[in-house]
């Protein structure tokens, strides 16, 4: 293993995402409108206490309408955009690929739901020599922290850490990596740091 943080190979590193995917909080629109959001979505973001915010798969787009279907769960929503739309991480609407994962921050404009932000799920380029398998993982676990001289960070959010996790590992959302980093990350910056979720998201 090279390197001193590893990423859990079929688990991701989530917090490399840090920025990819920040929370939305405040509302782009003065009026605050509700979130929606598939559940593979919410396992490891907090979209549900965002508002103005829709996050699900691209089904299709229609540019004569100016519109994109998106599903959210067995849902269908249809939002429209125009050329003040802001996309990021694609080079057009209909570059990105259907059922891709898309977060829309929106607005009420004449009664319909309008983008006001797209962002495509951005993919996880994770250098090999950062990457850990689950054997190298688990002869880790074996020698434990102190000997093993690692950190293991789960970065799901906390109740998926309370419903189960790997032995020694310490509950690190993603989301509130801010917050935890001076409390949770080794005062050692050499320690061998790595993180887990539960794919790449």
């Amino acid at each position: 293993m090279k390197g001193k943080a590893l990423t859990v190979l079929a688990l991701v590193a989530a917090l490399a995402l840090a920025g990819g995917w920040p929370l939305i909080g405040a509302a782009l629109a003065d009026d605050k409108l509700p979130s929606k959001s598939d559940q593979s979505c919410l396992k490891c973001h907090e979209y549900d206490k965002s508002s103005n915010l829709f996050a699900g798969k691209l089904v299709d787009v229609s540019s004569k309408a100016n519109a994109l279907q998106l599903q959210i769960d067995k849902e269908m929503e249809v939002i429209y955009f125009d050329d003040s739309t802001v996309l990021k991480n694609a080079p057009s609407l209909k570059k990105i690929p259907k059922q891709e994962s898309i977060r829309i921050i929106y607005l009420k404009k004449n009664g319909k739901n309008f983008a006001k932000e797209i962002e495509v799920k951005k993919g996880i380029a994770v250098p090999k020599e950062k990457l850990a398998d689950a054997d190298e993982v688990a002869k880790l676990v074996a020698l434990g922290p102190e000997k093993g001289k690692y950190v293991l960070l789960d970065s799901r959010p906390g109740e998926a850490y309370e419903q189960g996790h790997i032995p020694t590992a310490i509950s690190m959302p993603f989301f509130a990596f801010d917050k935890l980093q001076e409390t949770v990350l080794p005062k050692d910056k050499e320690m061998l740091q790595i993180y887990y979720c539960i794919g790449f998201s």
